[in-house]
Parts: C-alpha cells; structure tokens; sequence
C-alpha cells in the first residue's frame, strides 16, 4: 500500500475556506470571512506562521506558531493551534506539521515549543508524547470578555 503524499506548505489565503472547516473540528467553529479577518491580522506580525498540509490538492490539516515572550522566562513559541482532518490521522500529518514550526522556531532562535491540549483531548496527548513532547504541568485557564470599544 503506498503512503499518501502530503505536501507541507505556508498558509495562503486561497486556504482558508478549508481551513476554517478544519477550526470546526477542533472545537473552533468560524466562518472563512471571520477567519480572513483573523488571518490578516495575523499577518502583520512576523512572529506568527501557518502552515497547511496537503494530501492531493486538498489541505487536510494546519498548524499556527507564534513566539511567546516573557519578562520571566526565556522566549519561546507557542503552538496556537493544530488540527489534522480526522479521516486523515495516523497518517503522520500532525508529525509533519509540528516539524515545520520547530525547523521555523530553530531558525528563528527559539529553543523551546509549547503547546497546550484540554484535558479531555486524550488521544492528542498520546500524539503529543510519542513525538517526543513532555507534559510540563497542568493548569487552569483563566479568562476575561473585555468590554468591546465601539
């Protein structure tokens, strides 16, 4: 049985109609005119890149890093999202995408990559692990809704 090709790419802004069908699968429904705005946003930072993966002409997967620095602690980047279409997995697709954000955090001087997976995302964790990544601590996220300044 042959495996698959998988082409990993920088995100494009063709992309993002099927990347925001990929947010649903993470918990993170949007829709592309939502996700446009969020991409060019994005886009205006040079700390921040996404990736797509391929798998014959159709993206069937992402990742989104972003440098994270800290008064306290060294800088680091920051996994802000990753998803891999789930009749895709087990492919080595999320291997692929997160080896493109090290090499890119690599060149960039980073020497460290977080990540952060909710507690219920078992299967994740067992990816997470057998690549090599370690469980540093668990934690509770707190947020708050500012007031929107219209």
């Amino acid at each position: 049985m042959n495996k698959p090709s998988i082409h990993i790419r920088p995100m494009r802004e063709a992309d993002i109609p099927a990347v925001a069908r990929l947010c649903g699968d993470l918990d993170y429904p949007t829709s592309p005119e939502t996700l446009a705005a969020r991409y060019a946003a994005l886009r205006a930072f040079p700390d921040n890149e996404i990736w797509v993966a391929e798998q014959n002409g159709l993206v069937v997967g992402w990742v989104h890093g972003h440098g994270g620095h800290l008064l306290e602690a060294s800088s680091y980047v920051e996994i802000g999202g990753i998803v891999v279409d789930p009749a895709c997995r087990g492919l080595g697709i999320g291997r692929l995408l997160l080896e493109a954000c090290e090499q890119w955090a690599h060149q960039r001087g980073y020497t460290r990559i977080r990540l952060r997976s909710g507690v219920q995302r078992v299967d994740a964790h067992a990816f997470y692990r057998h690549i090599g990544y370690q469980q540093k601590n668990t934690g509770i996220t707190f947020a708050l809704d500012l007031p929107r300044q219209d």
